[in-house]
């Protein structure tokens, strides 16, 4: 006996987001790791597996789906799991109930849907569908694509399924309850799709649950889909990917397309990792649904307006649900089938390596909204108006800080703004509401909390502190522990200071730790900016060991400078006559001495 409302449960929760909002997740190749939260754990032994939707303890034994895993943590039955992570996935109540007390309810609409399929597939096969078998040919499909996608068609009439059904002795009910069928408001039965070419719609079991209808006349609706039903939902539901799943995981990436055309002719044409939305834009549960099986998002949408809007929905989607998103531009105004028939599989494998990252795509945009003009003022509003995208997203968690970090030099290098000057205006617009536009008349963006905590802090020694900073983010292995160099500088700066004392904490802790898990204790703005400063000092190519090194043996110099400055000006207040003259003296000619560089030592105005 199937359990529907467990299987949309288990596609609409994603396990490492559950799992990583109780337990610190770091990457390990395709899997995620941390310290198991059922029994003491000192050394990560929780794998969790996003491909299969699984986690698994090796110490304890502890495993399962995310279902078990908030059985285990709430100490709840399976009902009450299956009802909290329900309630999570935003599935309502009558999905809850149907599926929870009486699961058989939807087998029914699952074996009209497969019969269905069946007629549409007569249909297209037989003297009837010549026509439409012909329109499929002529655009591009083979018949093996026809095959493999199930392809069918459904007659130019009013009551062709229901006739069908009748004689299949099915019930009326099912038709309607499945959306092939309707009721006028004369009372009069109808069939929903007439004229069209048909594809169905699977779940991620390959069961149909669905279908989309291509208009073979000059019908304005274009595209026609099923209506919401019990078994779908098209805000969660993509098609194709019961069938680009097992190419989505091997190759670590996904095409997402609009039409089931274009996403059957790249299938067909070799792009078998291609999933199509259905007649909506991208939302929030299809990038869940595709993080879970790929590291980046190649949007392919139609090369005009709708297309461009498409894509900017897509990338605030996806940025937020931290996706490697980039954006394939079609030249000409040309969607994806067309590009395929006209110009070849070569040419467009070769555009799909020039898809433009996420954010240079936003950015061309807007300068495309305000003329495309490099006249300063211009070039600010729209520069305002981008950070305050990037500042939107971050603050929808859909950017950690070293992430964050990560994307200040290439925003500063294609706004040609400092980037400590990109890291005050975020900090700014999260305390300020968005502006569409600048009056031009503030060219300097205001300090930001970090650059008041370094003010008066020896210019050189702020280089140092930083890189020293971002080596041991980039490499645990150059941080030893407690080392009196390194708290002698990060004392200077309260930024500093705190986040030394966590890295000790997690050094203490974990021994080996990596990036992610420096983020993980960075909750404020200050730590956000000297994270992502430090980084843009460091050159990860270089040997991170050999480079702190040097660093801190520059800060240890730093310190010394400091120091002897402080003696210079405590031997300029004592008394050149008394003891305390002299021993100031000493101590400042025997720092001096330590220099690896000769220090002119000059007491003129003192006895000797």
């Amino acid at each position: 006996m199937r359990n529907h409302l467990k299987d949309s449960v288990l596609d609409a929760v994603d396990i490492v987001d559950l799992i990583g909002e109780h337990v610190s997740l770091k990457r390990r190749g395709k899997e995620f790791v941390g310290l198991c939260p059922f029994h003491p754990d000192k050394t990560p032994s929780l794998n969790v597996n996003p491909t299969k939707r699984i986690f698994k303890c090796f110490a304890c034994g502890a495993g399962g789906d995310v279902i078990r895993f908030v059985q285990l943590r709430e100490r709840v039955e399976f009902p009450e799991a299956l009802r909290i992570l329900a309630r999570r996935a935003g599935l309502d109540d009558r999905s809850e109930r149907t599926s929870d007390h009486a699961p058989d309810d939807r087998e029914p609409l699952l074996e009209v849907l497969k019969w269905a399929t069946g007629v549409f597939r007569t249909n297209l096969a037989g003297g009837a569908g010549a026509a439409a078998r012909e329109y499929a040919l002529r655009r591009g499909l083979t018949e093996q694509t026809l095959e493999t996608h199930a392809i069918g068609f459904a007659p130019d009439a009013w009551d062709h399924l229901i006739g069908r059904a009748e004689r299949a002795a099915l019930k009326f009910e099912h038709l309607q309850q499945t959306g092939l069928c309707g009721v006028s408001e004369k009372g009069k039965r109808f069939d929903r799709f007439r004229n069209r070419l048909i594809f169905p719609i699977c779940d991620g079991s390959g069961r149909t649950i669905a279908f989309g209808g291509r208009t073979l006349a000059d019908d304005p609706a274009k595209y026609l889909n099923s209506p919401e039903t019990p078994l779908f939902s098209k805000s969660r539901v993509l098609y194709g990917l019961h069938l680009a799943r097992r190419a989505i995981e091997q190759q670590r990436q996904v095409i997402v397309v609009e039409g089931y055309l274009d996403a059957a002719l790249l299938y067909q044409f070799g792009f078998q990792n291609v999933v199509a939305t259905l007649g909506t834009a991208l939302s929030d549960a299809h990038v869940k649904l595709l993080k879970r099986q790929c590291d980046e998002l190649v949007l392919c949408f139609d090369g005009d307006d709708a297309g461009n809007r498409a894509a900017d929905r897509g990338l605030d989607l996806a940025l937020q649900q931290q996706v490697d998103v980039r954006v394939l531009v079609l030249p000409d105004g040309l969607d994806p089938a067309d590009c395929l028939i006209t110009r070849g599989a070569e040419t467009f494998s070769q555009l799909l390596q020039s898809a433009v990252p996420a954010l240079e795509f936003r950015w061309l945009r807007l300068k495309a909204e305000y003329g495309g003009s490099d006249e300063p003022r211009l070039r600010r509003a729209a520069a305002a108006e981008f950070l305050q995208f990037i500042s939107r997203t971050a603050s929808a968690r859909g950017m950690n800080p070293v992430e964050q970090g990560l994307l200040v030099s290439k925003l500063s290098e294609m706004l040609s703004i400092p980037a400590h000057s990109v890291y005050a205006s975020l900090a700014s617009m999260r305390r300020t509401k968005p502006r569409r536009e600048t009056d031009g008349t503030d060219d300097v963006p205001p300090e930001s909390a970090y650059a008041t905590s370094v003010r008066g802090v020896p210019p050189a020694m702020v280089c140092a502190a930083e890189a020293a900073l971002g080596w041991i983010v980039l490499d645990s292995a150059c941080f030893s522990g407690t080392d009196e160099v390194l708290y002698a500088a990060f004392s200077m700066c309260e930024v500093w200071k705190r986040m030394y004392a966590r890295i000790l904490e997690l050094h203490e802790r974990l021994g080996d730790f990596v990036r992610a898990d420096v983020v993980g204790q960075c909750d404020d703005a200050e730590s956000m900016e000297l994270l992502a400063r430090a980084l843009a000092r460091v050159d990860e190519q270089a040997a991170a060991r050999d480079a702190f090194a040097e660093v801190r043996a520059r800060l240890s110099s730093e310190l010394d400078a400091l120091r002897m400055s402080e003696m210079q000006r405590d031997l300029n207040l004592a008394d050149p006559q008394g003891s305390e003259g002299d021993e100031a003296f000493r101590k400042y000619l025997a720092m001096a001495r330590g220099q690896s560089s000769a220090v002119a030592v000059e007491r003129r105005s003192l006895a000797v």
